[in-house]
């Protein structure tokens, strides 16, 4: 952790994207306990700031308190993780779909920025900037779609999905077969095949699903070797 920089953002937000960033980078796995002092020293921050960053991270599903005090990584089940991946498949995918209707011309050159940073992200071995262009891939899928509502259903579980992406990326080999996955889909939105679309993005959310329920089994299992 480095001390955070004073600039005109909120220093608040700055924490809770440094704390979100550590979360989907997997350095904060589920179930890790978060210490507020721990922190504050960290990143000399008061711990207010460290605590409204916290509710934050909890409105979203990220983090959870504990029954005796203390705040730690969300734990998800493996069934949990398919419920949301259910739901999240049928979103992004009618997100792809909408898209090649919907999308502008510069929509699409951002889409394919995306694919190109992404690209140079894993090359470089870079993991914050996989988890950026990774997540603005995302978001020009939604923001082009031309359908508010589902844009809506999407921000809604939006901090579970990011949880999920974390774990998805810890395991290995599953960062390069992403990279894959998505290049693919903007190829397919570039061809204007909605449908092919809609099909690969399903694809790579399933096999993002298989990729965290291997991890959340494995995290699973440790833990309780531990207890």
């Amino acid at each position: 952790m480095t001390a955070i920089q004073r600039n005109p953002a909120p220093v608040r937000g700055q924490v809770e994207s440094y704390l979100r960033s550590e979360i989907e980078l997997g350095h904060l796995r589920p179930g890790d306990r978060i210490v507020e002092r721990t922190v504050c020293e960290a990143l000399s921050v008061s711990r207010p700031l460290v605590r409204e960053a916290l509710r934050a991270l909890q409105s979203d599903g990220l983090v959870r308190a504990l029954p005796r005090g203390g705040i730690e990584v969300t734990v998800l089940t493996c069934e949990e993780a398919g419920h949301i991946y259910t739901v999240r498949k049928e979103l992004e995918g009618l997100s792809a779909f909408l898209f090649v209707s919907n999308a502008t011309k510069d929509d699409r050159e951002k889409l394919s920025q995306a694919v190109s940073d992404l690209k140079a992200a894993f090359e470089a071995d870079d993991g914050e900037r996989l988890l950026e262009a990774k997540n603005r891939f995302y978001a020009i899928l939604s923001a082009s779609s031309g359908n508010p509502v589902l844009q809506m259903m999407l921000r809604n579980i939006h901090g579970q999905i990011r949880l999920l992406r974390g774990t998805s990326l810890s395991e290995p080999g599953r960062a390069n077969s992403m990279v894959g996955e998505l290049s693919d889909i903007a190829e397919a939105v570039q061809a204007g095949d909605a449908d092919e679309a809609r099909r690969l993005t399903e694809v790579h959310v399933l096999a993002a699903m298989d990729a965290t329920k291997r991890a959340l089994s494995e995290c699973h299992g440790t833990r309780i070797a531990a207890e």
